[in-house]
């Protein structure tokens, strides 16, 4: 179940989940697992957001990932629209945030910081992806492709809702 919200909401739906997981689950498990931090550019043209389909995924996502060690937010933004499409990054603005598990590791939760972006650049599939889709509101009544939670519960409807997705 993921979590698209304040951070203040976020913190008591974690309350919440640790309280139902203690319930039960070892509480100690719990208590080992680690915060991915992750970030995400929404880059939008045509009323369409730029997803894409990682190579051996079925799902579409955002592109954007993991922050290294020392790195800023914009710092891993640049890398990796650079590495994922081959996009420029000009500027970003922070759009919202959202936390919930991970759908590829069980000991994660994962903080996804949005970004909407201006890029430079038309997108090409780097060597991790296998294709890029422009998606609009239309595919996502339709259930046109699968998508990782977030974006589905969260991000997509949230673009709709500000107008952005049309």
């Amino acid at each position: 179940m993921g979590l698209f919200c304040s951070e203040k909401q976020a913190l008591w739906a974690c309350v919440n989940f640790c309280c139902i997981f203690y319930n039960k689950y070892n509480w100690d498990y719990l208590l080992e697992m680690k915060i991915r931090h992750r970030v995400a550019a929404i880059i939008i043209q045509a009323n369409k957001v730029l997803l894409v389909k990682g190579k051996g995924y079925p799902e579409l996502w955002t592109p954007g990932g993991k922050m290294d060690e020392g790195e800023t937010e914009k710092e891993t933004l640049r890398r990796e629209l650079k590495e994922e499409v081959d996009l420029d990054l000009q500027t970003n603005t922070f759009f919202k945030e959202y936390f919930l598990k991970s759908p590829y590791n069980l000991d994660y939760m994962t903080k996804t910081r949005c970004f909407l972006a201006k890029v430079k650049g038309k997108p090409k599939p780097g060597h991790e992806i296998e294709k890029v889709v422009w998606y609009g509101k239309e595919d996502f009544e339709n259930k046109r492709y699968k998508m990782l939670e977030e974006n589905e519960k969260g991000l997509i409807p949230d673009l709709i809702k500000e107008g952005l997705l049309k």
